[in-house]
């Protein structure tokens, strides 16, 4: 193994200078051919066509879809791209194999090779499109690079595709959910229980994905015979993942504790009603007229009565058309009227 890896860098350091390399050997259990020529030239064509498709389809978003902003439609390449290279992702990883918890550290399959270069030629776009609107800070200009150098020396060399092609799922798999949440804040319907969902939904994926089994892909990376360029650029990812993790607990803790105080305070004036309302049912008005059809009324409280002006402000016109009864008891609170 100790001859693959610097057979490895020799290959990246040909690759870059431009020259093609020949090996006779064997590549973690996968034959290659005596005469096995990196051909970065035919590389580099297809990560172009590849860029040139996702700047065709934003263009085209942007002419059909012209009464939208330029980063609304740019977003929904963004989508697609993540929805495209995550099910291919899934594909190579549960389907066609290798597994990256056990069998990391090989020659890229053709269909890895295909989906590093399309995932390539999307950040090489959207890298071109961050720095013309100047619309990103830092940490995603850092992500971005780090990832088009580490999408780069995998689609050169064939190799790591594997372990990339998992680092390519966890990433890409909650970024629709992302875009959604953008989305539904342009259209004024975040504040809502859909955005709601969709907010938690993208937070729990996020951690589960990048920091669970991220957690886990890098554990058991270090323990298989990988060499130090692929463990460097894995926890270059896993600690970019973390950055990114922090900002969004760090958003996460304001949000819900702002909503927590928001729903006690809410709790206790619904309380504070529930409490003046029970008093409120708890007191009665006897209205009574005497011989002479003079009319009495009183309120009856637990601390004592209201003179008989006092409730006739309070229940106004009610009083004239109760006063015809011999005695009438009801509820302040209430519509109906019981008479004896």
């Amino acid at each position: 193994m100790e001859y693959q890896r610097i057979e490895m860098q020799e290959k990246l350091l040909f690759a870059l200078m431009g020259k093609g390399y020949t090996s006779g050997k064997l590549g973690r259990d996968q034959k290659m051919e005596d005469q096995d020529t990196i051909d970065s030239p035919n590389v580099m064509l297809t990560v172009a066509l590849y860029s040139s498709i996702w700047c065709t389809l934003y263009f085209t978003l942007c002419l059909v879809n012209y009464k939208r902003s330029y980063e609304w439609n740019v977003r929904l390449v963004t989508a697609l791209h993540a929805l495209t290279v995550t099910g291919l992702g899934l594909w190579c990883a549960f389907v066609q194999g290798p597994w990256p918890f056990t069998d990391a550290g090989g020659r890229s399959t053709p269909l890895q090779q295909q989906t590093i270069c399309l995932c390539l030629g999307y950040f090489l776009f959207d890298m071109s499109w961050c720095l013309y609107y100047q619309t990103e800070g830092p940490p995603m200009l850092v992500h971005h690079i780090l990832s088009i150098a580490g999408l780069s020396v995998c689609a050169i060399t064939h190799w790591y595709g594997t372990e990339l092609i998992a680092c390519i799922v966890g990433s890409e798999a909650s970024n629709p959910l992302l875009q959604l949440r953008w989305f539904l804040k342009e259209t004024g319907k975040y504040d809502t229980v859909f955005g709601e969902i969709v907010d938690a939904a993208f937070m729990l994926l996020f951690g589960g994905l990048r920091i669970g089994v991220g957690t886990n892909l890098l554990y058991s990376y270090f323990n298989q015979d990988t060499d130090w360029l692929g463990r460097i650029g894995g926890f270059a990812l896993y600690a970019l993942s973390w950055m990114f993790m922090v900002n969004i607990i760090t958003y996460a803790i304001k949000k819900y504790t702002k909503k927590l105080k928001k729903w006690k305070a809410s709790s206790s004036d619904k309380k504070s009603e529930l409490k003046d309302k029970n008093i409120t049912d708890k007191s009665e008005v006897i209205v009574t007229k005497d011989n002479n059809h003079n009319v009495r009324a009183r309120k009856v409280l637990q601390n004592g009565f209201i003179t008989s002006k006092n409730i006739q402000n309070k229940i106004g016109s009610t009083m004239e058309q109760l006063a015809t009864d011999d005695v009438i008891e009801f509820s302040v609170s209430r519509t109906d009227v019981i008479t004896s």
